[in-house]
């Protein structure tokens, strides 16, 4: 059956060596990951791992033992540093070099490194040796975190350290966090529940340094921490794809419905692939997210291994802050028509992303109900009208279900 390798060892990598093995994959399997910690879940980093109430049993799954038992060639601590498609070999930064008949890009994303001086000092959330890092020293006691980008991780992150008797700051340049992915109308509300919950945010600001005190923004005024986060964001790692000669759009790896990328015998996944959905419309869309990265990898198997099996799943994420967690289904546009079901000061309530008179997206708080109907709606094709969307009355399983 040949030699499938698979460069990275993140949630979607860990997904296409595990599937190769279940659905009956005999060849070799080689799982390169650049980290020294056996393949692990990433949500639970900026959440439970840092302030230390993680089960790590079930965050590092499965158990370092089931590769050897599944014939997987883990090799941690490298990564893939150069490939060649016509000879399909890999050599690996410890020097190694591989043959592949199958090369899986599993290459995830690397944070964005911007010009701030002492942006060095700042702590990241992006690995494991990172978050027990920032968690040893939240041991110690009350601490005043900083946390550069209002983005997912660092609300998360925020909230959790608040939630567990520390205080923290969120500095975004944009007029609220999340609002490039959300939209500025949810991601006020998201502001507002934050804030309630004890985070104190400071949107719309510019940092200019990082110094021990603390962060310098402009004007001169120094937000005091005794732990600066950076959570700005981060880009994926094309470099192995673009020395293949793979195809590169909308900011990732083109790929197919079957994660194939422009050259025969690779395939991309997880959050480098920008594959096209029938949840955008057809468009290539890139999603750095579990679910998807755990589904491209799946799927990447089953072309691997049978020659069929295509990704049409439904993006869905979610993001735990403190005690809510902020559950979206679909593809929200940050200038999607906003209609809202329930109670915004509760909060437990849904925001439907309402695009052509059409629901493209929902995110539910508190409102496990209507998520679950959104989930059948979406399964159905039935597209209610926003005014029916929007009437707490209205049950959208049933309106699913055709009642």
């Amino acid at each position: 059956m040949g030699i499938a390798l698979i460069a990275g060892a993140g949630m979607a990598g860990r997904a296409c060596a595990l599937t190769l093995r279940r659905i009956g994959w005999d060849g070799e399997i080689v799982l390169v990951g650049d980290e020294s910690t056996h393949p692990y879940d990433r949500p639970p980093l900026s959440k439970s791992v840092i302030v230390g109430t993680a089960d790590m049993d079930k965050v590092v799954k499965p158990a370092p033992e089931t590769y050897a038992q599944d014939r997987i060639d883990l090799r941690l601590g490298t990564r893939v540093e150069a490939v060649d498609a016509a000879a399909r070999t890999a050599t690996l930064s410890d020097g190694t070099a591989l043959a592949w008949d199958a090369l899986v890009l599993a290459t995830g994303c690397a944070p964005r490194r911007l010009p701030i001086p002492g942006l060095e000092r700042a702590h990241r959330i992006t690995r494991m040796d990172e978050a027990l890092a920032l968690q040893a020293l939240l041991a110690e006691g009350p601490r005043r975190l900083a946390i550069i980008g209002g983005g997912f991780i660092g609300m998360e992150a925020a909230t959790a350290a608040v939630a567990h008797g520390h205080s923290a700051t969120v500095l975004e340049a944009a007029p609220e966090p999340m609002s490039r992915p959300l939209g500025r109308e949810v991601a006020a509300h998201v502001l507002r529940w934050a804030e309630a919950r004890g985070v104190d945010i400071r949107a719309g600001v510019a940092v200019e340094a990082v110094t021990d005190a603390g962060v310098v923004l402009a004007g001169g005024e120094v937000v005091p921490a005794d732990i600066v986060v950076a959570a700005v964001g981060q880009a994926p790692r094309l470099e192995l794809a673009e020395a293949l000669g793979c195809a590169i759009t909308d900011g990732g790896v083109r790929v197919d419905a079957g994660l194939r990328t422009s050259v025969d015998g690779v395939w991309a996944v997880g959050d480098i692939a920008a594959f096209p959905s029938r949840w955008a419309d057809e468009e290539r869309i890139r999603v750095e997210h579990a679910a998807v990265a755990i589904g491209h990898g799946q799927v990447a198997a089953e072309q691997i291994a049978l020659g069929e099996g295509l990704f049409e799943d439904l993006p869905t994420f979610w993001s735990d802050q403190g005690d809510l967690t902020l559950n979206v289904v679909g593809v929200p546009r940050p200038d999607d028509e906003i209609v809202w079901r329930g109670d915004t000061q509760t909060p437990a309530c849904t925001a439907f992303y309402v695009r052509d008179g059409r629901m493209r997206a929902a995110l539910s708080v508190g409102d496990m109900k209507t998520l679950r109907g959104v989930r059948k709606l979406f399964a159905a094709g039935v597209e209610p009208p926003p005014a029916m969307l929007a009437d707490p009355a209205a049950d959208l399983a049933a309106l699913a279900a055709g009642g």
